[in-house]
């Protein structure tokens, strides 16, 4: 079965899969492409609804070559945080600013998916909507769909979209917008 495009998953969306005991088919029916902070800091555990805490080794999957890591430079990380405002810099972890950065200068076509509205607010803001994607998306895209909570929606993304996108109109967001 030939797999379907290629994503860049957050930590959130990681977790969830996982939570779900619903990573190993997604892995098998996606392409999965991994920033080496969420691999290896932030998707590291995930917990029941009975509170019972299982930790997450992805390390099999990147050793199989089932999902492949990608790399930011520190000076990337500095550069990219450097040119938003406290508010859009304050709330992106590493994770996602590594993310942010692949995919804003992949060599690849792939799409960004997470639960987290600055993400999607980024991507408006930079104009780059079509970047992005609701893990709602990717399951329904695979056969895997299922009911999950808003923020993993279409709605979700589409709506921190727009906002990233009218802040951009309203020159909230980018320091210094006139000098791109």
């Amino acid at each position: 079965m030939k797999k379907s495009r290629l994503l860049l998953f957050d930590a959130n969306v990681v977790i969830l899969l996982f939570r779900l005991g619903i990573w190993e088919p997604v892995v098998g029916r996606c392409e999965i492409l991994l920033s080496r902070t969420v691999a290896e800091t932030e998707a590291d555990f995930y917990v029941t609804d009975d509170g019972e805490r299982h930790e997450i080794d992805l390390g099999p999957c990147v050793e199989a070559g089932q999902v492949r890591l990608i790399d930011v430079s520190p000076s990337e990380l500095a550069s990219f945080r450097g040119q938003f405002d406290a508010e859009y810099f304050e709330r992106l972890d590493a994770g996602e600013t590594e993310s942010l950065i692949y995919i804003l200068k992949a060599p690849e076509p792939c799409l960004i998916c997470s639960a987290d509205k600055v993400v999607y607010r980024v991507l408006g803001n930079l104009r780059r909507s079509e970047a992005g994607v609701s893990l709602k998306e990717v399951l329904a895209s695979i056969g895997l769909g299922r009911s999950l909570p808003h923020e993993f929606s279409k709605a979700y993304r589409e709506k921190w979209t727009q906002k990233g996108f009218q802040e951009s109109m309203w020159d909230r967001g980018l320091r210094d917008r006139d000098k791109e």
